[in-house]
């Protein structure tokens, strides 16, 4: 049986980028690196970098690019993990946390039926309705699958419920369509959602508390409904965040602990915190202008 993990990027160059960084944070912070695959468009520098790459002309430059990772995944059990996220820590762990999973699941809760802590009501998705006994709210940014009829069927389920959205209603993140599709489509099939351990994932937009310290390999989250923790190894930022300081810094930072001109770390600690407060006033800056603006245009 073959384990790897997988990412995809298609589109702008950026996203390319953003998913060599990925993978370069996992392998700084792990001694026993298993296969990485990449589904893109083309074959560039950035591609080279992986140990399995996948060219499709099935994208849409959607979210429905999500769908064919269940589809084109060349191992026998799969983690996927969103382009836009960079690890502080050994990724690996996330295959005990996923051992016993079904087929199919991500990070995200079951509830009743006819709970209304969910995306939908079951009245509310058309034929689909009848065929679930509980809901599922998942964050897709981390997935894991295993090769079987129930993840071809899934696949099926995902594209028919996506061709019927418009007959769907959604009460809440009705525009978080991967998320939702799978939402119908996991209990359709009795798969389930595992809720994220804090220790393993952090949501950028998510978090109360952040602090990143890529040259230690320390993640230190805190979230309103799970605590603090500074053990976290996994932060999804989110496209945009990606091109904010923080994130951009910490790239920096892990090329330089890449580089072979490494130097003394201590300076390296210095640098980081230095031109992190730096940064951080200058986006803290402009977040206040813009505020400023929008306040006398509105006036």
């Amino acid at each position: 049986m073959i384990r790897g993990y997988i990412t995809i990027a298609t589109g702008d160059l950026h996203y390319y980028m953003i998913a060599a960084s990925l993978l370069k944070s996992y392998r700084t912070f792990t001694n026993n690196p298993l296969p990485f695959c990449i589904i893109a468009e083309e074959e560039n520098e950035y591609t080279k970098q992986f140990d399995d790459v996948i060219i499709t002309k099935e994208s849409s430059h959607s979210f429905l690019d999500k769908f064919l990772l269940l589809k084109l995944c060349p191992y026998d059990e799969t983690i996927f993990f969103d382009a836009d996220s960079l690890a502080y820590g050994d990724l690996n762990k996330w295959w005990d946390f996923f051992d016993n999973s079904t087929d199919f699941s991500a990070l995200g809760v079951n509830v009743d039926k006819n709970s209304s802590d969910a995306w939908y009501n079951v009245e509310d998705i058309w034929k689909y309705g009848d065929m679930i006994e509980y809901k599922s709210r998942v964050h897709a940014g981390v997935m894991f699958f295993r090769k079987s009829k129930v993840l071809n069927k899934i696949y099926e389920d995902c594209l028919d419920i996506y061709r019927n959205y418009d007959k769907l209603f959604f009460h809440t993140c009705g525009n978080a369509y991967d998320e939702a599709i799978l939402g119908i489509a996991m209990p359709m099939n009795n798969m389930k959602a595992l809720r994220e351990n804090p220790e393993l994932f952090g949501c950028y937009p998510c978090l109360s508390y952040l602090k990143t310290d890529m040259i230690e390999g320390r993640l230190s989250i805190r979230t309103d409904w799970d605590g603090y923790t500074d053990r976290s190894t996994l932060l999804h930022f989110g496209t945009f965040h990606t091109y904010e300081p923080l994130y951009r810094f910490d790239v920096e930072c892990l090329d330089y602990m890449n580089s072979p001109r490494k130097i003394l770390i201590d300076k390296i600690k210095y640098e980081h915190k230095l031109r992190l407060v730096i940064l951080k006033g200058q986006y803290e800056i402009e977040k206040f202008k813009k505020r400023v603006f929008r306040f006398i245009k509105n006036r």
